[in-house]
């Protein structure tokens, strides 16, 4: 993608994040003023009125969840219509999980989402499949729950407090499906929209998005990367490496040598990559620049080279997805080889035994592992 394009989806992005803002600022503030002429919900008493708006925020709060729910479950809904298979379900960091036709809880959170509903594609070509209810699934549901919403409204005889929280569903609901169906990248991931346009334009997209279905299948069920078939990591010269599904595939082949243990192979990909794929999702960027640090940590372990590789935008990073187990995996080789800090180190590996008995990446835990134990070799 060129300067001016790359420009132009940022420019997008920001105006649309901006009306939802000034949106949401009106809605509010016209709120308060209709609850307070029509409910006398406020008094002369400022504790009172204090404690009832923030029932009225925790109100919100709780629509706001019921809506993430909603959206979810609006992408199980259509991909069982689509012939997916469940794989997991997750609001925050609470994650259910099937394994072996039974659920299981988890937990486990991605930076910059507020759910997640995982599910295997159905057999196919690879280039052939249902893709477009199971992404706008989320949508469709959140535009649903809003218009019965909307139709519970006009019934009500009069104006209370349950026809006020019945707006506020339908406004949230409304602004959870619009951020989803715009093809936007918020906080660096690419929404529903996003991945419908591109999924749309490219088969070779359609291809590498059904592939990182499958590996999250696996995954989760304990087949390793390093045991899936290497065709799957694997582009076509003429692949448009602009398309950030597409790159994503380039990434995950990172993932898939880090896992055999090649990190000379994988450190050559990340830096290719990285120079080379100016599109690639910023939560990918962001992952292969920590293997950058850790092959340099159990490599050379060059002082000069760690600090220019640990920037503040990547401690930003790491800080934020401390909960996963490889940042924490980092971070003890960190501590233990950079800073030679014993006690410092034993605080992280606890902090990685303890994300090893949540998580629902089974393949991940193992191979996590085994690099705890490459880290203690060295």
């Amino acid at each position: 993608m060129n300067k001016s394009k790359k420009r132009k989806q940022k420019i997008i992005t920001w105006i649309a994040l901006l009306i939802f803002m000034i949106i949401g600022g009106i809605f509010g503030f016209l709120g308060a003023l209709y609850i307070d002429k029509n409910l006398n919900m406020f008094s002369d008493n400022l504790w009172t009125d204090l404690l009832m708006e923030a029932a009225l925020i925790a109100s919100v709060i709780l629509i706001f969840y019921v809506h993430i729910i909603v959206h979810e479950g609006g992408h199980f809904i259509f991909g069982k219509l689509s012939g997916y298979k469940f794989l997991s379900f997750r609001i925050g960091s609470l994650t259910i999980v099937s394994d072996n036709n039974k659920y299981k809880l988890k937990r486990f959170k991605i930076a910059g989402t507020g759910g997640q509903c995982l599910m295997m594609p159905p057999e196919s070509d690879g280039y052939h499949y249902p893709y477009i209810l199971y992404n706008l699934g989320g949508v469709i549901a959140n535009i649903v729950v809003s218009i019965l919403c909307l139709i519970f409204y006009w019934v009500q005889s009069s104006i209370n407090l349950f026809s006020i929280l019945l707006i506020v569903s339908i406004f949230l609901g409304l602004i959870l499906a619009f951020t989803n169906a715009l093809p936007l990248k918020i906080g660096g991931v690419a929404n529903d929209g996003y991945n419908v346009y591109y999924l749309r334009k490219d088969e070779e997209a359609r291809r590498a998005f059904g592939i990182l279905l499958k590996v999250n299948g696996l995954l989760t069920t304990g087949t390793r990367l390093r045991d899936m078939p290497s065709d799957w990591f694997e582009l076509p010269p003429n692949a448009d490496l602009n398309n950030h599904i597409i790159s994503s595939i380039r990434a995950l082949k990172c993932s898939y040598l880090h896992d055999k243990m090649q990190f000379a192979e994988a450190k050559a990909l990340i830096e290719d990559i990285l120079e080379n794929v100016p599109n690639l999702l910023i939560i990918y960027q962001n992952e292969l620049r920590c293997e950058l640090l850790f092959y340099e940590i159990i490599g050379q372990c060059r002082e000069d080279v760690i600090q220019q590789l640990y920037t503040k935008e990547l401690k930003k990073y790491i800080k934020v997805t401390a909960s996963y187990a490889s940042k924490r995996r980092l971070l003890y080789a960190y501590a233990l080889l950079v800073e030679n800090n014993e006690k410092k180190a034993q605080k992280e590996l606890a902090a990685f035994e303890k994300i090893v008995k949540t998580s629902p990446y089974k393949a991940d835990i193992e191979s996590e592992k085994e690099m705890i134990a490459l880290i203690q070799e060295r």
